[in-house]
């Protein structure tokens, strides 16, 4: 008889005796339905298997490997696989195979695990990057030295916000002079002028532009720019204030050096030293500084390479020379402090009052971003660092800072 399942209602609708005969009667017909099943499974699985020849086959070929395994040497424990556990192992396999499952094909593969070393992690591109690794990151960001800023750490500074031009005065062409006199004498008279220049204020700048993504994404990259931006502006404007030419280059202002006096040898000096050499050259020029009447520091710049050279003087002998006016360290020489930069030129000297040349700035770096022509559309953002700066050196201190080169001086005051 078929068996019927029942709803939820029929059931209730049972007696105990009959609800107890239906739940015999579901269990009994499931497991004739699940027996039913795996007999239907087992005959689609075999009904595709090889021959009894194939199987004979593959019977003798798992015989004679038996036999080859028999014949291994098995050592110690490794493992947990105590020896002769695989030979059993196989022993045990073969047997209950030709016992049991002479129609059934049966294989065992053996795998053994490869070797693992840091080729098994593949990076996202060849010798690329896998945080898999532990990694070190240098986060400072190199950069290629720039040569030290002197000139307006030297020089008077002063600041003056908006300025357009610089006016600066000279009082020239002075007459007469006091005298002493005797009573009821007439007073001696004295006059001057005065002259006033004109100097303009000249602009330095620079810009660049970053995508917004460059900025928000890599925002070490974006500071680091900026940082070697304002070095290009601090530098150029310390280059123009040591070296610059109104007359060569009408968009830059005079440097220090343009502005300077030649050294013109004091009569008692000339051809004065035996044996001239670099601390000469320095004391002779301090002194024409100072016959100038001019009574403020005194600092000499040279090249760097002058600081070895001055250490370098030796006697024939040679040991080696310092004299007694001379710093052991040779940043000073009598009263003057030298000072070793690598953008002085290595064939000049500077010495003087240094304050005597003024810098004015009109407006100090200042940073600036915004958008220009189609930025905006491309997500691009541009900015800028820009200066007003003049210098100036009234004609009145005319001696008071020497620019020259060092072999002249030799020659100068160099015996003969």
């Amino acid at each position: 008889m078929e068996f019927k399942y029942l709803d939820k209602a029929e059931f209730d609708a049972l007696t105990p005796e009959q609800q107890k005969a239906y739940a015999e009667n579901k269990r009994k017909h499931e497991a004739d339905l699940a027996t039913k099943a795996a007999k239907d499974a087992a005959t689609e699985a075999t009904k595709d298997l090889a021959t009894k020849e194939q199987l004979a086959d593959t019977d003798a070929k798992l015989k004679t490997a038996l036999e080859e395994i028999e014949t291994l040497k098995e050592n110690g424990e490794v493992k947990g696989v105590k020896k002769g556990t695989m030979t059993a192992f196989f022993a045990k396999t073969t047997k209950e195979y030709d016992k049991n499952d002479k129609y059934m094909s049966n294989e065992t593969a053996i795998k053994a695990a490869a070797l693992m070393s840091t080729a098994n992690i593949t990076p996202v591109a060849a010798g690329g990057f896998s945080p898999l690794f532990t990694n070190y990151f240098d986060n400072e960001v190199g950069e290629t030295p720039k040569p030290n800023n002197f000139v307006m750490s030297l020089v008077d500074v002063r600041t003056q916000p908006g300025a357009e031009a610089i006016y600066y005065s000279d009082r020239v062409n002075e007459e007469g002079d006091a005298e002493f006199i005797g009573e009821g004498t007439l007073k001696p008279l004295a006059d001057a002028e005065w002259k006033t220049e004109k100097k303009n204020i000249k602009e330095v700048a620079l810009r660049w532009k970053f995508t917004k993504r460059l900025m928000n994404h890599a925002p070490s990259v974006e500071a680091d720019f900026r940082e070697h931006a304002g070095e290009l502006i601090e530098q150029k404007m310390d280059d123009v204030a040591l070296t610059g030419d109104e007359g060569v280059d009408p968009l830059q202002f005079d440097g220090i050096a343009t502005l300077a006096d030649a050294f013109v040898v004091p009569t008692e000096l000339a051809n004065y030293y035996t044996n001239a050499n670099i601390y000469d050259v320095i004391n002779s020029v301090a002194t024409f500084v100072r016959l100038n009447n001019f009574k403020g520091q005194l600092t000499c710049v040279l090249n760097t390479v002058w600081k070895a050279k001055m250490q370098g003087i030796k006697t024939t002998e040679g040991d080696y020379i310092v004299p007694p006016f001379v710093t052991p360290d040779g940043n000073t020489v009598g009263e003057v402090r030298v000072q070793f930069e690598n953008k002085m030129p290595a064939d000049k000297i500077l010495l003087g009052d240094m304050m005597k040349y003024k810098i004015v700035i009109a407006e100090n770096v200042e940073y600036d971003e915004g958008y220009e022509n189609d930025d905006f559309s491309k997500n691009l953002v541009s900015r800028k660092l820009e200066a007003f700066l003049g210098s100036y050196k009234k004609d009145s201190d005319a001696g008071s800072i020497i620019y020259d080169d060092i072999a002249t001086v030799l020659t100068a005051i160099a015996s003969v």
